[in-house]
């Protein structure tokens, strides 16, 4: 059986020169490690795919506006996309966590696999530098970026209330804020969104309206997918 770190790398598409960055980039802040958590890998993670999907985005697109622009890269970077990408990467089987979290949370949270995600490629820019995280980048939200699409990039809370309004007799989305988590200078939100009482989706963010666009956003996919 190959190592569950070489399958990290082979979905990254790289090959650190530095295994450690890897490592630690895994590494939940419930495991005391030496080495240390991915907590600061995660923090620079998640400016240099900011700053990735954007110069990606304002080159793909040079007649879109700002807000646009925003809209497009919020969409993609959303929580529930870093997740999915996480999932589909096989994260939650390489995420290195501490026993009692183990014990009380057998599989790793959204929350835990975006995070996981964005300390890799911050691992990933400081291992290799800009070029590489780039490289990085691109492949794991190319769909993504194919999809994009200034005209579609509008608010996702109101694009879901035209589109419930339409599908559902009239009714209109309800978002109910879940506990957030984090410290208070890396606090994260999520927000859940429901439809008639059924909850459709969740979303997270940096904020609390981040979180409700990101649940929205999630929403739309689900419910265009039925």
């Amino acid at each position: 059986m190959s190592d569950p770190f070489d399958q990290v790398q082979e979905h990254l598409g790289y090959t650190f020169q530095d295994p450690e960055r890897l490592h630690r980039a895994l590494t939940h802040p419930s495991l005391t490690l030496p080495t240390g958590n991915n907590q600061r890998l995660e923090f620079l993670g998640d400016a240099v795919l900011d700053l990735l999907i954007a110069s990606q985005l304002f080159a793909q697109f040079p007649e879109a506006d700002e807000g646009a622009l925003d809209r497009m890269r919020a969409g993609i970077v959303n929580g529930c996309a870093l997740a999915s990408i996480a999932r589909s990467m096989h994260l939650s089987k390489t995420l290195r966590v501490s026993e009692a979290q183990r014990n009380h949370h057998p599989e790793p949270s959204d929350a835990m696999l975006e995070d996981a995600l964005e300390a890799l490629i911050g691992a990933v820019y400081l291992d290799g530098g800009l070029d590489a995280a780039q490289r990085v980048v691109t492949a794991l939200f190319s769909e993504a970026l194919q999809k994009a699409n200034p005209r579609q990039a509008g608010n996702p809370k109101s694009r879901l209330q035209e589109f419930t309004q339409g599908h559902y007799n009239g009714s209109t989305p309800h978002y109910r804020q879940l506990d957030p988590n984090g410290p208070d200078h890396d606090r994260h939100y999520t927000c859940a969104v429901s439809i008639k009482n059924k909850e459709i989706a969740r979303g997270r963010g940096r904020s609390k309206k981040a979180a409700e666009c990101a649940a929205a956003e999630a929403a739309l996919e689900a419910l265009k997918l039925r």
